[in-house]
């Protein structure tokens, strides 16, 4: 870590998701050609290099151990950051335009003079209505009350915050929901970029995985980035195999996010 990084970048994923890093660091890599931070792979046991970036695996599991939970893997790669402010990505989050870094850097030396903040989500995605305005127009306030006020969607976070909002049995699914729960019950400062932006300071498709198969929209990002993935191991993602239930909350789940533009530009964007 260089002596004026003021953040790590965390990739949080685990070895079964090893062939999506060299898509993910190839396009990282190609629109963030600016970043200077620290950036920590999280691996249980594996080791992977990336000729382009200073990536740092980093192998929280031990050998003899059964294999950890996801957060308790989590928790192993938070104690290996060193600095106060961390940005989460997952591996699947394969961006697809030049990211703000300007922006990027200005939210970060926010948040390094303003204590109070512990969070500021990046995308258009994670959490949901509803959000309050600031008095800086870039950003809205993330309301105590909000779905998924605690998201594994791409943000800035206070170390120490994050680590706080873990528990070791959780899973992400679990960590969204319950982390949510425990952090209604703070007063901390959560923001998130502006909604009524065209684009956010990082962009992705939401997401590239699911369920452990691709995306659809996997192979014309593949094809048009050069990216030469290889889809036969994991297929697709069909909802149509899923059990009814299942599709259900995934058709609910659609239904939300159609709304959320709809919710953020009217009623549920309020001052405090």
């Amino acid at each position: 870590m260089t002596a004026s990084s003021t953040f790590t970048v965390l990739v949080n994923s685990s070895d079964g998701y090893a062939d999506c890093w060299a898509p993910f660091f190839t396009l990282l890599h190609r629109y963030w050609p600016a970043i200077d931070a620290p950036i920590l792979l999280n691996t249980e046991s594996t080791s992977w290099t990336c000729a382009q970036l200073p990536v740092k695996c980093t192998q929280v599991q031990k050998a003899s151990e059964k294999r950890l939970t996801w957060s308790r893997c989590l928790l192993r790669a938070l104690d290996q950051v060193e600095t106060d402010l961390l940005l989460y990505m997952q591996e699947d989050y394969f961006i697809e335009r030049p990211v703000d870094d300007g922006l990027v850097r200005a939210l970060v030396d926010k948040m390094l003079c303003r204590p109070e903040i512990k969070h500021i989500g990046l995308t258009h995605f994670g959490s949901m209505p509803p959000f309050f305005n600031t008095a800086d127009p870039r950003l809205w306030e993330i309301s105590r009350q909000s779905k998924y006020r605690v998201s594994t969607q791409a943000g800035l976070w206070r170390t120490g915050t994050l680590r706080s909002l873990v528990r070791p049995r959780e899973d992400g699914l679990h960590f969204e929901g319950s982390g949510t729960r425990r952090a209604r019950r703070r007063r901390d400062l959560f923001l998130t970029v502006s909604r009524e932006t065209a684009a956010p300071p990082i962009c992705y498709q939401h997401t590239g995985i699911i369920r452990g198969a691709w995306s659809s929209f996997m192979p014309t990002l593949s094809e048009r980035e050069n990216l030469g993935i290889d889809f036969s191991g994991r297929g697709f993602y069909d909802p149509l195999r899923l059990p009814i239930s299942a599709r259900r909350l995934e058709r609910l789940r659609k239904k939300l996010e159609k709304l959320v533009p709809m919710l953020t530009s009217g009623f549920s964007i309020r001052s405090k």
